[in-house]
């Protein structure tokens, strides 16, 4: 993805023919109550019209990475995978609190990954305030169909949604676990190709040089704790990603921290000032 020229018109997210749509919505074959929580957000244009304008902010008027519909999709995979692999050693606050199931903390999760950033529509700063106060009216409709007649159950889950969009900002310490997985899911959107849109506008910095450094990101089971998340890299300035985002919203959602094993891995031969891996938590 390149900077476009002043003028140009926001292309068309193409949500039909997305491949990476159709890998998020996959994902939900287990739960049917995430399957039509995603197709009714898939197919609404208020919320399409919200994640093309959180580019036009993002893109060509702060010359920031994607924070649109594919950032949408990336940070709602990621989302799943870490609360699945998580649920073997912690329970989501839902079931740890009586209040639902996991298929339940499985939608708060993919709703609130989904809508995290459509505040940007509004403006960078303050942004997950701004998310909160559009997502309600969107979180309400799809919440009536997915428990339709249970007002107690779509007031709760709404709850839990708002909460995790709140917190997001590294600033904001979460309440749950499901919060804490959102937070760290946004940050795991941290690949070079994400981070090529500052880059090719000129901002070359510690910022630009250390995102696009970074070539992979695996979620997996882990060996010493429950989780192993593993960021590959082709250089040693990748820490500053992985340190000054990723690790500082770990940090932050204290419920996850003794479940999650952080470890940069180093690629190829160019760069061994790390040595070929270093545990960062």
């Amino acid at each position: 993805m390149v900077r476009r020229e002043k003028g140009e018109k926001v292309p068309n997210s193409q949500k039909q023919k997305s491949p990476l749509k159709d890998r998020v919505r996959e994902l939900f074959a287990s739960n049917k109550m995430c399957e039509l929580a995603f197709d009714e957000l898939e197919n609404d244009d208020e919320v399409d019209t919200m994640l093309e304008d959180c580019n036009r902010m993002a893109i060509d008027r702060l010359g920031f990475s994607d924070h649109g519909h594919t950032h949408s999709l990336i940070v709602t995979m990621n989302g799943i995978h870490l609360l699945r692999v998580l649920s073997s050693g912690v329970q989501p606050s839902i079931v740890q609190e009586q209040t639902g199931t996991l298929e339940d903390s499985e939608l708060v999760v993919m709703l609130a990954c989904y809508l995290h950033d459509i505040g940007m529509s509004v403006h960078r700063e303050r942004h997950n305030i701004f998310s909160v106060t559009l997502a309600t009216p969107i979180v309400n409709r799809i919440l009536e169909k997915v428990y339709p007649k249970d007002r107690h159950k779509q007031a709760h889950i709404r709850g839990h949604v708002l909460h995790a969009i709140f917190c997001h900002d590294k600033q904001i310490t979460p309440s749950t676990i499901e919060a804490g997985i959102v937070g760290v899911a946004d940050a795991l959107d941290m690949t070079k190709g994400r981070a090529r849109i500052p880059f090719e506008a000129g901002r070359v910095n510690i910022h630009s040089a250390s995102a696009m450094a970074i070539n992979k990101v695996d979620i997996k089971k882990g060996e010493e704790k429950t989780v192993r998340i593993e960021i590959s890299m082709s250089n040693a300035s990748g820490i500053f990603q992985i340190q000054e985002l990723l690790e500082k919203k770990i940090r932050n959602a204290a419920q996850l921290l003794d479940h999650i094993e952080l470890y940069a891995i180093m690629a190829g031969e160019e760069d061994r000032i790390l040595g070929e891996k270093l545990r960062v938590l």
